[in-house]
């Protein structure tokens, strides 16, 4: 693991690649949280506008799907980073440390192949859909600007999945 600094504050900072994964998850998460706010208040909006004076705001479904996956895709790296994946540790409860450790740095490693080809896929599909100017019906949003954030969220959670993996084998190789 990086090293841990205490600043004058008496809070810790993790230096080196740990420390910057960590702040570019963060960043992500944080992120992805403005947006469900933006789109929170933009229901809000639309369904206060339809109750009260009869008129939606345009578009407003087609932005909540943007929205929501956009907000899920910039949260799963956090969520993986801070280990909030949910796991079924049915059969592995009363496992050896060193088993538990290798089956842990397995699925890390998993988890970084399948996201390292989405965000590949991502970025085929944004290159094909900018290509094509597929648009959204009501607002005709380029409907590859909902995968910009896409690519880099899933790139992301491959490298921190292959961190973990990393830092799991290498637990497994101390014991």
């Amino acid at each position: 693991m990086a090293d841990v600094l205490v600043s004058d504050t008496g809070r810790t900072t993790k230096e080196g690649l740990e420390g910057t994964l960590e702040r570019l998850c963060k960043f992500l998460a944080v992120a992805g949280g403005v947006t469900l706010t933006v789109m929170a208040f933009m229901s809000l909006a639309s369904i206060a506008g339809r109750t009260l004076f009869d008129k939606a705001l345009l578009g407003d479904y087609e932005l909540v799907q943007i929205f929501s996956a956009v907000a899920v895709g910039m949260t799963l790296p956090y969520c993986h980073w801070v280990g909030g994946h949910v796991i079924v540790d049915f059969f592995t409860a009363n496992a050896k440390p060193s088993t538990n450790g290798l089956l842990d740095g397995i699925s890390n490693a998993l988890l970084s192949l399948v996201s390292a080809i989405m965000a590949w896929r991502l970025t085929v599909g944004l290159i094909d859909l900018r290509g094509s100017e597929d648009a959204s019906m009501l607002l005709n949003i380029p409907t590859w600007w909902g995968y910009v954030p896409l690519v880099p969220s899933f790139a992301l959670l491959a490298v921190t999945g292959l961190f973990q993996a990393v830092q799991n084998f290498k637990k497994v190789g101390a014991a």
